[in-house]
């Protein structure tokens, strides 16, 4: 049975998560989101202070002297974290999943030499890649295609790869001192079988950012282009030892939660924003909230919201006890998502004028919710996942 009550530790996290939040990120976060020099303004005095109480390694393992959260505890941080503003909340979690990825795909020798100096670092953040766009997310429906997939390529060279191309849309890529990159060491193979994943530490020869990439919203949540020319890692540096093993598969579900987490977070951020303009505003020689429309909109956004919360709750409950489903994740994805944008929207049209007013935070919370969508796969792709999924259980049980 799902239990939807937090524990003491979870009750006690919360706390600690939503003051700092409150005191920490919410005073600059209006100011980053405006940032023009988004590498100048990253705030790594808010990544130290976040790292110095656990935030930065909440995915590491007890044995690494990690507090190994599950992932209903991530949820609880992250909708915390995310409340006063996604973008710094994601420079958090981004490390729990890279982290998360190492743990469970590295080898013996890797998960020592990296997950230490993880720990022991403030500053130390991991950073991924993500789809490229001339192949989009292929490790859907061109699983089987050779020319699909990641166009960065890798070739043995003895006891070293040789990388060569371009990687966009790196997440923390302008500033990770470690990097998780998809590369092809295999082009007649498909793109699952045929990407690896490398270890690249910041200080690798022949690799370079090319450029920031200046989104319209999760703007300080760092995205860059990367440069790989001939760059050499020795062969210890393949994620697990073996080719053939994307760390994508490491993360199956785990990105899809997290993303969720922050989606859920910001609606709420948005839903309450809205809820107090609602009982504050008159108009009419009433509140607002008294007109039956805005009550009939804010019911909707709260019906919405409190779908997803519960949708993401028992997404996060199969993963912690060993009963992943991906239909149900990949669900959670695209519902969490989509709900929103929807109540972001709706906050906005709510707000009238003033919801597209600068000095408001609703546009804000739109434009970081426009974002999500462009997130661990697109919602379109995820759809074409779910149905291939569905597909393959004709006969047995669609649900679980």
């Amino acid at each position: 049975m799902i239990d939807f009550e937090l524990t003491e530790e979870q009750l006690s996290i919360q706390d600690m998560a939503r003051k700092f939040a409150e005191r920490e990120i919410r005073p600059i976060a209006e100011r980053l989101d405006r940032s023009q020099h988004l590498l100048e303004d990253f705030p790594w005095s808010l990544v130290q202070r976040g790292s110095e109480v656990g935030f930065r390694t909440a995915a590491l393992p007890m044995e690494y002297d990690g507090p190994g959260f599950d992932f209903r505890t991530w949820v609880v941080l992250i909708d915390e974290l995310g409340y006063p503003d996604a973008a710094c909340a994601k420079i958090f979690s981004q490390n729990w999943k890279l982290c998360r990825a190492i743990v469970s795909r590295g080898t013996q020798e890797q998960k020592d030499r990296y997950l230490p100096a993880f720990r022991d670092d403030h500053q130390f953040l991991l950073g991924g890649d993500g789809a490229e766009p001339q192949t989009g997310p292929d490790s859907g429906p061109s699983a089987g295609k050779p020319n699909a997939g990641a166009l960065l390529s890798a070739t043995r060279a003895g006891d070293h790869y040789v990388l060569n191309g371009r990687k966009p849309f790196v997440s923390l890529g302008p500033g990770a001192k470690l990097l998780l990159v998809n590369a092809r060491t295999d082009k007649s193979a498909g793109p699952l079988e045929g990407t690896s994943t490398f270890l690249v530490p910041r200080d690798t020869p022949g690799f370079t950012l090319a450029c920031i990439h200046d989104k319209v919203g999760f703007r300080m949540h760092l995205q860059g282009e990367l440069e790989f020319n001939n760059v050499k890692l020795p062969a210890e540096n393949l994620l697990g030892g073996k080719e053939g093993h994307s760390y994508n598969e490491a993360l199956s579900g785990a990105g899809s939660i997290e993303l969720s987490a922050h989606a859920m977070a910001l609606a709420r951020a948005a839903l309450d924003a809205a809820t107090k303009y609602a009982t504050e505003r008159i108009q009419g020689g009433k509140h607002i909230i008294e007109h039956q429309a805005v009550a009939l909109a804010l019911a909707d956004m709260y019906m919405h919201l409190q779908a997803g919360r519960s949708l993401l709750w028992r997404a996060a409950w199969t993963m912690d006890n060993n009963r992943m489903d991906p239909a149900i994740t990949l669900a959670c994805k695209v519902f969490c998502t989509e709900t929103a944008v929807r109540i972001c929207r709706d906050a906005v049209e709510l707000f009238g004028g003033s919801g597209v007013m600068r000095e408001l935070p609703l546009q804000k919370y739109f434009r970081d919710s426009l974002v999500l969508l462009h997130m661990e796969g697109t919602n379109q792709s995820n759809r074409v996942k779910i149905g291939a999924i569905l597909d393959s259980r004709v006969g047995g049980r669609l649900s679980r």
